[in-house]
């Protein structure tokens, strides 16, 4: 097994070592050329010694390059081929040095640490046994000769000796070291991989998450927060900064909990802060809730409180309400009553009925049914609606159906989506048709281009509501129609609040009347701004 098991790190040492292999030839020629007239360089073999140098330097040379120009994996063939050269060169530019005093034969030390790199094991204990067979050698060609005396064998087995302890302690520590480094290796992917999963969970939390400064720098922030707060992203390296309520928040320096309101449409969230460290100039989280979700809790609890109230009263008001109708109705058809009694009865009737509107609006209210939300496209659903829905006063209507938004998937309950869409309409198709004698209608789906959460406009041709009544028209019995109950936006927003849609009214550019839906992200269930 090899020990560089990355290749850019074995890349890596090759070069270096290719840069040291030229340097060295380099140098030994230049010293044989230029050296002292007394170096033991080449002292046998000059010539020969010369011409293996500069033989030697061209191969550093060409090594050299292919090292640092050529891109590729190393083969361990290719790699022990450069290792035998290297053992072959410096061996015989000793032999021709004529004693074993050179010190040329230490410097195999270095190509054997490299080796042991570089290579499997086996063959950098080759490279090494290559080596000391070649000290031995060269000894036994000089005893030949009589140049030197036997015991060099003594000096060639040390060297020997220190080629296999070079050998196996550079193998041993780059064995520790590349298991060190296959460690943190492992924690970095294990620790990158749990950020990546929990950055996917702040960004998928219906909680806004937002960590700044003091001074109100953002250092992350979610997409929950962004929608609630009306943060846009920020662009490039631009600082991104949180909304001054906030930042008034942070300057107390203390962990607080309070109710605040931001954004276009004002809505009500509940930011719980505290501090990252102990001391107070430190970095500060937020929890940002919207408070719909609460309100959405406390009006399953008033929905159940009314309907055990409405249904213990129920029959105790439809009863006399229906013998009153109908005594109302026997009434208007007695042939005795003069105009102003019939007009009478007819009083009677229409208010019996508006009464038996008012309960029914109010049972219906109080059943408070649990959604049963689904994901589907409202383009299509508008057009299913245009299809099958009728106003309940007979008048001329047309409605147009415009899908601009690159998505439009919700998730709530198609048949209280229903119920809200038909109660706008209804309205809509009232005023519209009273303005000009036909209501024309425009059901306009769209996206947020900042969290992608889908808006729906109902767009009218009426006179839409005065500027005095916005904020009063989701009232209990609020109506500013003579025949009206005040109960059908009332009661459009309490099933926009189970499904968790944002219902407001507001004007177009060209100043037309319209009711704006807009629906929780299908993903994460929280409501856009």
């Amino acid at each position: 097994m090899a020990i560089a098991q990355d290749h850019i790190q074995q890349r890596a040492i090759m070069r270096v070592y290719s840069a040291y292999r030229f340097a060295l030839a380099s140098a030994l020629f230049v010293a044989l050329m230029f050296g002292p007239a007394k170096s033991t360089l080449g002292t046998s073999a000059p010539q020969l010694f010369a011409g293996v140098a500069s033989a030697y330097a061209i191969f550093a040379l060409s090594l050299l390059l292919r090292h640092y120009l050529i891109k590729g994996h190393y083969t361990p063939t290719q790699l022990f081929f450069e290792f035998f050269i290297d053992i072959g060169a410096i061996m015989f530019m000793s032999y021709c040095s004529g004693s074993t005093d050179s010190g040329l034969p230490l410097l195999l030390i270095v190509s054997i640490s490299a080796a042991s790199i570089t290579l499997p094991s086996q063959l950098s204990l080759a490279i090494a046994a290559l080596a000391t067979i070649s000290a031995l050698s060269e000894v036994a060609a000089h005893t030949l000769y009589e140049r030197v005396g036997t015991q060099q064998f003594i000096v060639a087995g040390i060297t020997g000796m220190a080629y296999f302890s070079a050998a196996i302690a550079i193998r041993y520590l780059s064995a520790r070291i590349v298991k060190t480094q296959q460690l943190a290796e492992r924690r970095r992917t294990d620790i990158e991989t749990l950020s990546a999963i929990n950055q996917r969970i702040v960004q998928r939390m219906q909680t806004g998450i937002i960590v700044m400064s003091r001074t109100g720098q953002i250092k992350l922030i979610n997409d929950a927060a962004q929608e609630l707060l009306d943060i846009r992203p920020a662009s490039g390296d631009q600082d991104q900064y949180a909304p001054a309520v906030l930042i008034e928040m942070a300057k107390n320096a203390i962990n607080d909990s309070q109710i605040i309101s931001v954004g276009p449409r004002r809505l009500d969230l509940h930011v719980n802060m505290t501090n990252l460290e102990a001391h107070n100039h430190s970095d500060c989280l937020l929890y940002i809730e919207n408070i719909s979700k609460i309100t959405q809790r406390a009006q399953n609890l008033k929905l159940a409180s009314l309907g055990r109230f409405t249904a213990s009263i129920a029959h105790e008001i439809r009863n006399p309400l229906s013998a009153i109708s109908h005594a109302a109705q026997l009434l208007a058809e007695s042939p005795n009553l003069d105009d102003s009694d019939t007009r009478f009865a007819e009083i009677i009737q229409n208010h019996a009925m508006r009464m038996n509107d008012i309960i029914k609006n109010i049972l219906e209210l109080s059943r408070g049914r649990t959604p049963q939300p689904e994901r589907f496209a409202l383009g299509n659903w508008l057009q299913t609606f245009n299809t099958d829905w009728r106003p309940t006063e007979h008048t001329q209507y047309s409605i147009t159906v415009e899908v601009l938004g690159e998505t439009d998937i919700v998730n709530v309950d198609r048949s209280q989506l229903n119920q809200i869409v038909s109660n706008i309409a209804d309205n809509a198709v009232r005023h519209g048709a009273a303005k000009d004698g036909r209501a024309a209608l425009i059901f306009r789906c769209s996206t947020l281009a900042r969290s992608g959460a889908v808006i729906l406009d109902i767009i009218d041709n009426g006179d839409g509501i005065k500027p005095e009544d916005v904020d009063k028209i989701f009232e209990p019995f609020f109506t500013t129609q003579a025949q009206g109950n005040g109960l059908g936006l009332y009661l459009c927003r309490e099933l926009c609040l189970a499904n968790q849609i944002h219902i407001y009214y507001r004007r177009t550019a060209d100043q037309q009347s319209c009711f704006r839906l807009q629906f929780s992200h299908p993903d994460r269930g929280t409501l856009p701004d």
